[in-house]
């Protein structure tokens, strides 16, 4: 779920600085999977990409590994115009925040 090596690198940020980042990362991942959605309503397979793009580059670099994944998924899919896997990828993105942001809260309480 994930990447702890990513998360060691960025604990040279310290405590407060960290948290921002993943206050920051939440934020924006959230209003791109509105983008998503509403990408996905309009049939637009190259706007599902590129917000797809953005959350996998966030996740990567906060190092939510399994977030990243379903966004490298959601964005292929984007790129090849297979809409009609994107609904269910969206929702599994959607349902992976929860544990993603109680797990990045408990290595932040370590």
């Amino acid at each position: 779920m994930l990447d702890t090596e990513v998360l060691g690198e960025l604990r040279v940020l310290g405590d407060d600085d960290l948290r921002d980042l993943v206050d920051l990362y939440f934020a924006d991942v959230v209003t791109q999977l509105e983008n998503l959605r509403q990408a996905l309503g309009e049939g637009d397979a190259d706007a599902i990409a590129a917000a797809a793009h953005r959350i996998k580059g966030a996740s990567l670099s906060i190092g939510a590994a399994r977030v990243a994944a379903l966004a490298t998924e959601l964005e292929t899919a984007g790129r090849s115009a297979e809409l009609s896997t994107c609904g269910g990828l969206i929702a599994e993105l959607d349902s992976e925040l929860d544990p993603t942001r109680s797990a990045l809260s408990a290595e932040l309480s370590v």
